[in-house]
């Protein structure tokens, strides 16, 4: 506790507002991805994806093409809701938008964008060899 005229040292403030700016849900940006596929395509894997573990599907809005999906545990390391929006581009392709609050390094917002890449890729018909 301070007392008349001691003063807080210039590193400790400095750590408190890092600590304070990495923590603020402000700074999250959203993640954004465009897949080659049209959004008919990537919209279904999407939620596909979104209705298996470790992910449970909150909201599923196929007018708009907008997914709320939770995943985590309370009892672990908490749960975290996952906001994701689909925009069909002119091209032809679907931009794919995760547009949640993450924190910490294991909620970087690129996860569930890595398995709909990858579930993607693998439901892509193989050519005859």
């Amino acid at each position: 506790m301070l007392c008349g005229n001691e003063k807080i040292p210039v590193k400790h403030v400095l750590l408190i507002a890092v600590l304070a700016l990495a923590a603020s849900p402000a700074i999250a940006k959203p993640k954004t991805r465009t897949f080659a596929q049209p959004c008919t395509v990537v919209f279904p894997v999407a939620e596909k994806l979104g209705s298996e573990k470790p992910y449970k599907m909150q909201i599923d809005d196929k007018t708009d093409m907008n997914l709320d999906i939770q995943t985590g545990s309370f009892w672990k390391s908490g749960t975290a809701q996952i906001i994701v929006k689909f925009v069909q581009n002119a091209g032809g392709t679907c931009t794919v938008t995760d547009d949640s609050r993450y924190s910490g390094v294991l909620r970087n917002g690129t996860v569930f964008l890595d398995r709909l890449e990858k579930a993607l890729a693998d439901s892509k018909p193989q050519p005859n060899q």
